[in-house]
């Protein structure tokens, strides 16, 4: 029995749940100090709100670099170990978060540079290791590894609440909580990941062997057809300029969804605090926004495997833009809606995209592309809380400064979501939709 190939569907689904937690631990290591930002730039005596949330800035730069180094080393490198060793890391560095002074301003941007670097060997690995376990049933798969995600997001944010709130300890105690439990989560992917299945695997049988079958309404590609832009005299580093195009078009709309989240995650401390004071809290309204992505991201992936990539992710990023918008007009008691809402759409929007990029690429390339993909939107994801900060900063940091820097976002996204609805026709005008490959 081969040992890099997993043949049977206990050991796969074990693989798929263990990658699905360490998402969740990624992620929530990136945003689980969000709820007490006024708290952190107390401590560092810090007035200026762009000064804090670059610290996410910077943390997503670093972050997108190392997507694009592991990207390009995915197919050279064992899956559990890279994904064991990037977590543990990570951890590391947060749990040094409880050890920095009042003066270590400088130190805390290094330390989440360190936590970017271990973070971000997360996506192309894990998403082309997933990918080639279920290569007929990428969107359930990529959906239930996002199920992690949502876990990751919403419980995160919750728990900070908790042990702010009612334990009352410090940003700086509870760093070495998440940081403790990122070093478990690390050190559990060495013998519950199994080893890489072989990417020259055939496709039916790698999908058996996985104990993924052929779903309902999935069509394999005819024999030997490569997805379109992948296969024998490609361009750069292997993939056709076709595909590149493709695949920038791809990155500037999903960018738009970035620079909302991550924007309207590192402000919402301060917005809600000057906007509705005297609330249940930001934790309480961070774990409402991501509660919705446990339960819709696994939903959205399978039904892109069966109905379509394009019109299910284009009313996803409008429903987003609409919730966005919604914050500078709803009344406190309302204001939960707007933050599931938001929820809700934007993580449906994250496998069912996801999904689409793996519709272009086969097993070799999966990794470069993913790495690729996911370094683009983190880069342009970064500019929105720098961005965000440096505008309330400039309008005094008001109640209408934030309601029109939602409206702002609001209107960047759906814009987004208006020009996905040309990608099928944009796949069709540049040739990549193999018959029965690409489910636009």
């Amino acid at each position: 029995m081969d040992t890099n190939a997993p043949r049977d569907a206990s050991r796969a689904l074990v693989g798929l749940g263990t990658t699905a937690a360490l998402h969740g631990t990624i992620h929530t290591l990136g945003l689980f100090l969000s709820p007490l930002n006024a708290e952190i730039a107390g401590y560092f005596g810090l007035t200026s709100i762009a000064t804090v949330t670059a610290f996410k800035t910077v943390y997503l730069v670093v972050y997108a670099g190392s997507n694009l180094l592991f990207g390009a080393l995915t197919n050279r490198l064992p899956a559990r170990e890279v994904l064991g060793l990037g977590m543990i890391v990570n951890a590391l560095a947060v749990v040094l978060f409880r050890f920095v002074p009042p003066t270590g301003v400088g130190l805390m941007y290094l330390l989440w540079i360190v936590a970017a670097l271990g973070g971000g060997v997360y996506h192309p690995v894990a998403n082309a290791f997933i990918t080639r376990l279920y290569p007929l049933r990428k969107g359930w798969a990529l959906g239930i590894t996002g199920m992690g995600a949502g876990i990751g997001y919403a419980f995160g944010p919750l728990l900070t609440g908790f042990l702010s709130g009612v334990i009352g300890l410090s940003w700086r105690d509870i760093s070495l909580v998440f940081g403790g439990l990122g070093l478990a989560v690390g050190a559990a992917a060495f013998p519950l990941i199994p080893r890489t299945p072989r990417a020259a695997a055939p496709r039916a049988e790698s999908d058996r062997a996985a104990g993924g079958g052929i779903p309902p309404g999935a069509v394999p590609a005819p024999a030997g057809l490569s997805p379109a832009g992948a296969g024998p005299g490609a361009g750069l580093f292997g993939l056709s300029y076709r595909l590149w195009v493709f695949l920038l078009f791809i990155v500037v709309i999903t960018g738009t969804r970035e620079i909302g989240m991550w924007t309207i995650l590192d402000i919402s401390d301060f917005f809600l605090k000057v906007s509705f004071p005297g609330g249940p809290g930001t934790a309480w309204f961070l774990f409402l926004m991501y509660l919705p992505g446990v339960f819709v991201q696994p939903l959205a992936g399978a039904l892109s495997d069966r109905v379509g990539r394009g019109r299910l992710v284009t009313a996803a990023f409008l429903f987003y833009g609409a919730a966005v918008a919604s914050l500078a007009f709803v009344p406190g008691r309302l204001l939960f809606l707007p933050y599931m809402l938001m929820g809700a759409a934007s993580t449906a929007s994250v496998p069912v995209m996801e999904a689409l990029v793996t519709d272009f690429t086969n097993p070799r390339t999966r990794g470069l592309v993913f790495g690729v993909f996911v370094t683009a939107i983190m880069g342009i994801g970064a500019l929105g809380p720098l961005a965000g900060g440096l505008y309330l900063d400039a309008l005094g940091h008001t109640a209408a400064a934030f309601r029109s820097w939602m409206l702002l976002s609001a209107g960047l996204i759906a814009a987004g979501g208006i020009a996905l609805m040309f990608t099928g026709r944009l796949a069709s005008r540049l040739g990549l939709t193999p018959p029965g490959e690409s489910p636009l």
